[in-house]
């Protein structure tokens, strides 16, 4: 049950907190019992927003913001900030992370201690105390498409539903080991996703995509690579002139909308990603076989060097519609920050400075 203070506070002083307790092998529940304590004695009026499922939590955190809180904290992995950003996403409000997950791929990238539970609050209070000078804005993609999970309660999305991603968005073979480790009860930890990618890749066979890319920056010399890549076309210059659009109509091995550079507990998808260009980058691979699938997982698992492969090509784009292609059977589920999102069709679309991220300023 949520906990809302009744002591009179300062908006920017009441901080909403969600705890998922099974985070870090059980960790979470004592860190987060030891976070809300800390920032009770910072002086911070706290309202414990964790619920006994995420839906709960959300909820939770829905009616936090409508009461008026200063930011929201979370305690956990990625699918916990992937909870956090839904309802404070082209807000004021920032998020806070006490990053203590399985994966904490996005805390690793906006340079948090991960794991280290301690620094992690420090980081947080230096962050509160700085003010303006405390909080880093980031970009998000913002999914949209009749094919999302419709929201607790509702047997269907609404036509204005969407759903905020901080890392990326998966729909290949990513998305498929994803659904393969969440439904696996052992083993705990990063390698429970080592292992269903094995399983994954024994199984392995392309899936049917038909991609329209948007606002797709590129040289000379990319364009003309990239349209030597199987199923791509180019539909000529956006209108406003920013860029080109792209067809991409192919079976394919891997098709990941990435936010981040880092996805899935530490896997290098697409090394020159930023979180602060306003871009995406588009990372495909085309009918490969098994064989081809076999070597392309343990580049991904190298530090990223699948993106100088022959098999790949990383397309910095704004907004991409993904769709099944013809005779598609059985596509994978769409995924994002670990987290299930829905099935094809889908569209993601980089929505610059979406997001405050509560960071200490250097120095402290």
């Amino acid at each position: 049950m949520v906990t809302l203070s009744t002591q009179a506070s300062p908006r920017a002083n009441r901080l909403g907190v969600i705890v998922n307790p099974t985070a870090g092998k059980g960790r979470g529940a004592k860190v987060g019992g030891a976070v809300i304590k800390r920032l009770h004695e910072d002086g911070h009026d706290v309202w414990n927003l964790s619920g006994n499922s995420a839906d709960l939590a959300l909820e939770h955190v829905r009616r936090a913001v409508a009461s008026g809180v200063g930011a929201i904290v979370v305690v956990g992995g990625d699918g916990m900030v992937h909870l956090g950003i839904q309802e404070i996403a082209n807000t004021n409000i920032p998020l806070g992370i006490v990053p203590v997950g399985t994966g904490n791929d996005f805390a690793t990238v906006m340079g948090l201690p991960v794991a280290e539970p301690t620094r992690a609050v420090a980081n947080l209070t230096a962050a509160l105390h700085a003010g303006a000078a405390g909080v880093r804005r980031v970009d998000l993609i913002r999914v949209t498409g009749k094919g999302l999970l419709a929201p607790a309660g509702q047997q269907s999305a609404p036509p204005d539903y969407c759903q905020w991603v901080a890392g990326a968005v998966s729909a290949g073979l990513d998305a498929a080991i994803n659904a393969r480790a969440n439904a696996m009860l052992r083993p705990q930890g990063a390698s429970r996703y080592f292992i269903a990618a094995l399983r994954e890749l024994a199984s392995y066979r392309s899936w049917p995509y038909n991609l329209t890319i948007e606002h797709a920056q590129h040289s000379g010399n990319e364009l003309s690579r990239h349209l030597r890549f199987s199923g791509m076309l180019d539909l000529g210059p956006e209108a406003n002139g920013d860029g080109h659009r792209l067809a991409w109509h192919s079976n394919g091995a891997l098709v990941t909308a990435a936010n981040s550079s880092v996805i899935g507990g530490g896997i290098v998808i697409a090394p020159k990603a930023s979180l602060t260009d306003g871009f995406m980058d588009l990372v495909l691979a085309g009918e490969i076989g098994k064989m081809g699938a076999t070597k392309l997982f343990p580049q991904m698992m190298s530090g990223g060097k699948h993106a100088d492969s022959d098999m790949v090509r990383i397309v910095r784009c704004r907004a991409v519609n993904i769709q099944p292609g013809e005779g598609a059977v059985r596509l994978p589920a769409a995924y994002a920050d670990g987290e299930y999102l829905g099935t094809l069709p889908l569209r993601a679309e980089t929505v610059p400075g979406a997001l405050r991220v509560l960071v200490a300023p250097q120095g402290n």
